[in-house]
This record gives C-alpha cells, sequence and structure tokens, in this order.
C-alpha cells in the first residue's frame, strides 16, 4: 500500500492540480461530444479555454516543482505527468480546428465510435489520478491501467476498420485525406490518455 501521506511537502495541492488537469481533459472531449450534436455552437474558443487552462494549471506545476522542498513523487514524474495530461486537451483542440473548417464536407461521417473510446479513456486517467491521491495499492491501479491498454487497443483497431473505405475505388482523395488526419487525431486522444496511463504506472511501481 502507498502512503504518500508519510511525506513532508505539499502534496495535497500538488495531486489537487493534477486532478484539475485530467478533469480539463475530460472538459475538452464533453466539448467535443457537444460539437456534433445538431445546432450545436461552432466555436473553437471553447476548446482553447480549456488548453489554456490546462496550461495555468501545468505551469503551476512547474513553479510549485522549483519552489517546494519535499514533493509527492518525482519531480521528472510529475513533470511527465503534467505534460502528457496537458496534450489531452491540446490534442483534442487540434482535432477540433481542423474538423471545423472542413465539416460541410464531412457531415455524412460518423465520429461517434471513436468518440466514445475517447470519453472511455479519459474518465479511466482521472480515475486513476484519483486512485493515486488516495494510496490505492498498485494492483488496483493496474487493473484501472489494463482497461487503459485494452481501450487503446480497440482504438487502434478502430481507426484501421475506419480507414479501409478510404483506400476503395472511386473514393474521393480530398475526402480520403481530411477523413484520415481526423480519424488519426481522434485515435491519438486516446494514446495521450496511455501515455498519462504509463506514467501513473510507472509512479506506482516505484513507490509500492
Amino acid at each position: 500500500m502507498i502512503s504518500f501521506q508519510r511525506l513532508l511537502g505539499r502534496e495535497d495541492e500538488f495531486f489537487s492540480l493534477l486532478e484539475a488537469s485530467a478533469l480539463e481533459g475530460s472538459r475538452a472531449v464533453a466539448e467535443l461530444r457537444a460539437l456534433f450534436r445538431p445546432g450545436a455552437m461552432r466555436s473553437l474558443e471553447t476548446f482553447a479555454a480549456v488548453r489554456r487552462k490546462d496550461k495555468e494549471i501545468t505551469t503551476r506545476l512547474q513553479e510549485m516543482l522549483v519552489t517546494t522542498f519535499v514533493t509527492p513523487m518525482e519531480r521528472e514524474d510529475i513533470e511527465a505527468l503534467a505534460d502528457a495530461l496537458y496534450k489531452i486537451p491540446k490534442t483534442v483542440e487540434k482535432f477540433a480546428e481542423r474538423y471545423l473548417i472542413v465539416e460541410e464536407q464531412l457531415k455524412d461521417v460518423d465520429f461517434s465510435r471513436q468518440l466514445i473510446l475517447v470519453e472511455q479513456a479519459v474518465q479511466l486517467v482521472h480515475r486513476m489520478i484519483l486512485a493515486l491521491k488516495e494510496g490505492r495499492d498498485l494492483g488496483g491501479i493496474k487493473a484501472l491501467q489494463n482497461e487503459l491498454q485494452l481501450i487503446e487497443s480497440h482504438a487502434d483497431d478502430l481507426v484501421l476498420d475506419m480507414m479501409q473505405a478510404l483506400y476503395r475505388p472511386g473514393f474521393p482523395a480530398l475526402k480520403a485525406v481530411m477523413l484520415h488526419d481526423l480519424f488519426a487525431l481522434n485515435e491519438k486522444v486516446v494514446d495521450r490518455c496511455r501515455d498519462a496511463g504509463d506514467v501513473l504506472s510507472h509512479v506506482l511501481l516505484k513507490n509500492s
């Protein structure tokens, strides 16, 4: 059992900031879900606001690493986790930017299967950070990591399945380029979640 409470320092503030960063990732994905609803406002500002907020959180974590004598994890682990978490809303924003440029040409495309996996991935990352904060045993967090890896595997299989149509004779070339880019970006969001999960799992192994 991990007991980070044995450590001196500002453990609660570090963990609260990491959790807040994970929640910004979930918020970005929720905004992406809203983007596909009929009649939804078409604006990038909501995505930019999430990314800016997460950047503020990351900057605060970096400042605390400089000013805090004892940290609840090794400093390089906190930096790696903060960076991985920040890349989640940043990648979601990239998808939204490109989707809104070509939306008119892709009205017949359904991204919902990918979106379900993205939502599951960000939720698991949040649960893993909460588990780390609570000092849960290695087995509990590894179980969440296994779920995350399974979702990543499903995302890889799904993106290959969705891209098959792009290579069929007669499929519009420009549309194929657009979709290839967007499918890959959605899959990359899951990869970013996996990266965060890998850091969390690594931290658990070192501190168990």
